[in-house]
């Protein structure tokens, strides 16, 4: 008993990437709750910013998956605390210290 939407759900990718731009990462399913994803994203602009620079198309992608999955009041706070240097994310992992707390 699945009605036509969910026969095309489980057939063809391309159809659910079309209809949830937000659900092409197998990481974040859930439709409900995508900080987690919203995160991820925005980290890895960050990092890319900081080693290619904001302009590069990589890091403009990257910015661009961050806008899907991030609400515009949280991107707005976070580029606010990037342009002031105090940004949590905007750190290298080779510069980080939480592999280091006991």
């Amino acid at each position: 008993m699945s009605t036509k939407d969910e026969k095309r759900f489980t057939q063809n990718l391309d159809f659910v990437n079309a209809q949830y731009p937000h659900m092409d990462d197998p990481r974040f399913l859930s439709i409900t709750n995508q900080m987690t994803h919203c995160l991820l994203r925005f980290v890895q602009f960050c990092r890319c910013a900081r080693e290619l620079g904001e302009e590069d198309t990589r890091c403009k992608y990257q910015y661009f998956r961050a806008q899907c999955a991030c609400p515009e009041s949280q991107m707005e706070d976070w580029m606010e605390h990037r342009a002031r240097g105090s940004c949590h994310m905007d750190v290298l992992p080779d510069r980080s210290t939480a592999h280091a707390r006991q």
